[in-house]
């Protein structure tokens, strides 16, 4: 095969991949949407017994609208692929991770902040690295080291507030510039 065609092969994946990513920013700004108050949320409500309450709330909110509108894009676009089956098991794998993280720190009577904020990590610098959108790159970073303050530096009481701000550089500020990439493609 000629070098020319190679890259041009290359080049189309890279673009079929930012096109997955870019379909799928609304995942990246719901979830920052409802993670970063509840991470408030349950900062301020740490004096009381039930503030922990906050998590499968905004959780199962989340999967719900994350269900129904993944359900209605997958109908849309209709054809699945192939960036959007490795960006499927990257977030499939970060499911799994996280629900791990959740029961482990339950079972251990410890904060899952540290855990959740470096898979999340992973899979959004995977996904950032895929599709070669470098803000969810530098996004994961901020996630990781969200994550490394919490399992090493920041006080318990303290991690909602580090898993908040690490969510809102690591997911909304990327999610936005990801939606207005996505709007200029569409016009």
């Amino acid at each position: 095969m000629e070098t020319t065609k190679s890259l041009q092969i290359i080049q189309s994946m890279m673009n079929e991949s930012k096109k997955s990513l870019v379909r799928n920013s609304f995942f990246f700004i719901l979830w920052a949407v409802l993670l970063v108050p509840s991470g408030i949320a349950e900062f301020l409500l740490a004096e009381t017994s039930k503030s922990w309450m906050v998590w499968p709330v905004m959780g199962i909110l989340g999967g719900i609208v994350s269900m129904v509108y993944g359900k209605r894009e997958s109908e849309r676009v209709g054809v699945s692929t192939f960036s959007d089956r490795v960006t499927a098991y990257t977030w499939g794998a970060f499911g799994f991770g996280l629900i791990f993280s959740i029961a482990i720190s339950l079972r251990l009577h410890f904060p899952p902040h540290a855990m959740i904020l470096v898979v999340a990590g992973m899979a959004t610098f995977i996904s950032g690295g895929i599709s070669n959108f470098k803000p969810f790159v530098f996004g994961s970073v901020a996630l990781v080291v969200g994550g490394i303050l919490c399992g090493f530096v920041v006080e318990p009481l303290y991690h909602s507030l580090v898993f908040s701000a690490s969510i809102f550089i690591g997911y909304l500020i990327p999610g936005i510039q990801l939606r207005k990439l996505e709007n200029e493609q569409t016009k």
